[in-house]
């Protein structure tokens, strides 16, 4: 009994000692909450003698998230999106979609679940995190693959995000045409200071206020929970299948996000994302050390090779349609890392003006990451 309540307390408040301490510290911020929550929910699982609860709490948080994260996504504002940037947006999905096919063909024998994991990826590199860890509890992945394949990503996307704000515009800006502001710019600064503030984290001070502020989201996530349940016993006859149960949070938080006044509920994408930090801190307390063998390093070779490959592709792939290439870059970057990480790109670049696009195809990308992920894990399984 003691255990379970120490894990309760764990879940509901480590995330929130991580966020501070990221928010503190360069360093920790440079390894983000999720992973902070990972570790210190690792550390602990030695000190708790019973950690069987932590699956269970797990399980619940990620269906949570989904629709609290999606219901700020202001998908109407693709309108204002430049042609040039919703087609190198489109062609990144194809690019991710390739490579993850090439990545089965080479490492399908020497990776357990590379099928799955590939759906993961997919996910991740055109959605993020969350879609990553909604896939891979819709495809029924074991908690310890969830952990290996989320760090894995963080090195290589550590890697790579050091050469975004180093090397890749210089080297994007070689192969493809200059930005022209007047063909490629999505202007709208109202809209983007909106989306900015949803989106961007920023210190919100813990209060009586802020929780009834978010109350109203968190009691509609509940019901999409609760709706996406029986859809799934009509349809599978379980109300446990949880690829039916992961993409219904998913298509009710989409269809929620077009109503202006759930839109406007402040606080529901940081909520959302809370909701995946207790998920880490969970999935670290049930972690087991002996999965880490030979085959780890070569899931961190898969990561890469689709990490890399899918940039590079896009890059390829992009030069036909004569798309520039801060918009090329600035795409690809929401599609890898999602909206949080557009501003530092676009200062990197020195170019303001394509905030708006990044932002707006981060919001896209996470709409779709779980359609995307669970789709082709399915397609892999039928074909290879």
């Amino acid at each position: 009994m003691l255990s379970i309540v120490i894990i309760i307390l764990m879940v509901l408040f480590v995330p929130r000692l991580m966020v501070l301490l990221s928010d503190r510290f360069k360093f920790l911020n440079m390894l983000g909450p999720v992973f902070l929550c990972y570790i210190i929910g690792f550390a602990a699982s030695f000190l708790i003698e019973d950690t069987s609860i932590a699956t269970t709490v797990a399980e619940v948080c990620v269906p949570v998230a989904i629709p609290l994260i999606l219901f700020s996504a202001d998908l109407s504002s693709l309108r204002r999106l430049a042609r040039p940037a919703l087609t190198s947006f489109l062609v990144l999905i194809v690019a991710v979609g390739l490579v993850c096919a090439a990545a089965m063909l080479i490492f399908g024998n020497v990776v357990a679940l590379a099928g799955d994991i590939n759906g993961m990826l997919m996910g991740v590199y055109v959605g993020g995190t969350p879609n990553l860890i909604a896939i891979g509890l819709a495809l029924g992945v074991s908690e310890d693959t969830y952990m290996l394949v989320n760090t894995c990503d963080m090195i290589v996307g550590g890697i790579y995000f050091l050469l975004i704000l180093t090397v890749m515009p210089r080297l994007f800006r070689s192969f493809l045409p200059k930005f022209d502001p007047g063909r490629n710019a999505a202007k709208d600064e109202s809209l983007e200071g909106a989306l900015g503030a949803k989106f961007i984290a920023k210190k919100v001070p813990f209060s009586l206020k802020m929780l009834l502020e978010r109350l109203p989201s968190f009691l509609l996530a509940i019901a999409s929970v609760g709706a996406s349940l029986g859809a799934s016993y009509i349809i599978t006859g379980s109300f446990t299948n949880m690829m039916v149960v992961m993409l219904g949070v998913t298509t009710c938080g989409v269809a929620l996000s077009f109503v202006k006044r759930v839109r406007a509920i402040p606080g529901s994408y940081v909520a959302g994302q809370y909701f995946i930090y207790m998920f880490s801190v969970a999935i670290g307390l049930t972690f087991d050390l002996s999965m880490v063998d030979l085959s780890s390093l070569m899931l961190l070779l898969m990561v890469a090779f689709v990490q890399f490959g899918s940039v590079l592709l896009h890059m390829l792939l992009v030069k036909p349609f004569k798309i520039d290439a801060d918009t090329a870059l600035i795409t690809s970057t929401a599609g890898i890392y999602g909206p949080a990480f557009i501003p530092p790109v676009a200062n990197a670049m020195k170019n303001k003006e394509i905030i708006l696009t990044g932002l707006v195809c981060g919001i896209l990308g996470i709409a779709l990451g779980n359609y995307l992920g669970i789709g082709i894990a399915t397609l892999f399984k039928l074909i290879f």
